[in-house]
Parts: structure tokens; C-alpha cells; sequence
């Protein structure tokens, strides 16, 4: 489905964390409304929900997640994991599905079964994946993730191929730009850096 707002977002799975990486333009079809835009939040110590598509779904997704994270932290008596905050979102996701987000999101994060990262659409499907890419600029990311992520790549390394994926993104997809926001998450946490 094509949608009037773009974005390049990558992510990779690493053997010590994982890497996100996004762009900061937010635009309406050919409109640019900013190049400051935020579209990669941290959710709990060591989970990062990214996102392509509406800035005011994916905006309204993580303030619902707050809230569903905080009464599930509750109820629980433990912090959630990657995998159940990622079927929390699938299962949002597809209960709305006839009146969806328009939405592409990558969730990425580290607990006890060591890194991970999930890719869903907007219907809610929940794919566990090494490496994706999604938005208008997923293609040239692409290329440049399958033609770099190799096995047993390290965070540092991961960090350096989101960066060069986002560029191919923003320099053939005129709905990506801006500066490229990496998060990075381990065992000790999130860290983040803008990259030009």
C-alpha cells in the first residue's frame, strides 16, 4: 500500500544487541513538514519500537504502549519481554485491521532470550527476523543490508550498516532525509546517536 508520508527504517539483529536506525523527515506527498522528526521510541530499558507511515498513528501507538506496558508490568509483577510486546502490538494491530494505523513497524530488544527483533504491518502480522527494512526507502536499504549483514555481526558493526542502509534510502527515495537517528540496544541498555 502506498502511503503519503515516507521514511527509510532498518533494522539488525546483532550477537550482542541489536541496531535500529531511521531517518528524521516528515513529509506529506511532496510537502516537507520537518526534518527533525522522531521515528524510533524507547520503550522500557532495553526495548525500541520504530516506525514508518502516519506520524500521528505511530505517535498514538506508543502512547497506547505506554500505558498497556505500565498495566502489564502491574499485573505481571516482572518487566514485559520483547516477544510479549510484540504480540501486545500484533494483537492491537489486528483488532483494528478494518480501520487500521497505517503504520510499518520494527521492534527491537534484548531480555533473557538474548536479542531480537520483530517486523509487523499494519494488519498485525509478527515476523522474527535477522535484518529488516521498511518505509519508502526500504528498497536500496535492502540491497545494502543483505549485501553487508553477515552471521555473528556485532553491534558496532550493525550500527555503521544501519547508517550506510538509511543513506541509500534517503538518497533515492524523496520521502526520506534528514538526519539518520541510530538507537542501539544490549543487555546494559539503550544508546542513541543522530549520524549525518
Amino acid at each position: 500500500m502506498s502511503f503519503p508520508t515516507g521514511a527509510t527504517v532498518v533494522g539488525i539483529k546483532c550477537t550482542d544487541g541489536v541496531v535500529v536506525a531511521t531517518d528524521s523527515l516528515i513529509s506529506w506527498g511532496t510537502m516537507i513538514l520537518s526534518e527533525k522528526g522522531v521515528k524510533a521510541f524507547k520503550l522500557t530499558d532495553t526495548i525500541v519500537l520504530a516506525s514508518a507511515g502516519l506520524t500521528s498513528d505511530y505517535q498514538m501507538l506508543v502512547n497506547r504502549l505506554q500505558a498497556q506496558i505500565k498495566l502489564y508490568e502491574l499485573n505481571q509483577k516482572r518487566a514485559i519481554t520483547v516477544k510479549a510486546l510484540s504480540k501486545m502490538i500484533a494483537n492491537m494491530l489486528y483488532s483494528i485491521r478494518m480501520t487500521p494505523l497505517y503504520v510499518q513497524t520494527v521492534v527491537v530488544g534484548v531480555d533473557a532470550q538474548g536479542p531480537q527483533l520483530y517486523t509487523l504491518d499494519m494488519g498485525g502480522s509478527l515476523i522474527p527476523d535477522e535484518f529488516t527494512a521498511t518505509g519508502t526507502g526500504d528498497r536500496p536499504a535492502y540491497g545494502v543490508l543483505e549485501s553487508h549483514v553477515k552471521p555473528e555481526i556485532t553491534v558496532k558493526e550493525a550500527e555503521e550498516i544501519a547508517i550506510k542502509a538509511v543513506k541509500a534510502g534517503i538518497a533515492r527515495d524523496i520521502q526520506s532525509g534528514g538526519s539518520i537517528r541510530v538507537m542501539s540496544v544490549t543487555q546494559d541498555g539503550v544508546t542513541e546517536r543522530v549520524a549525518n
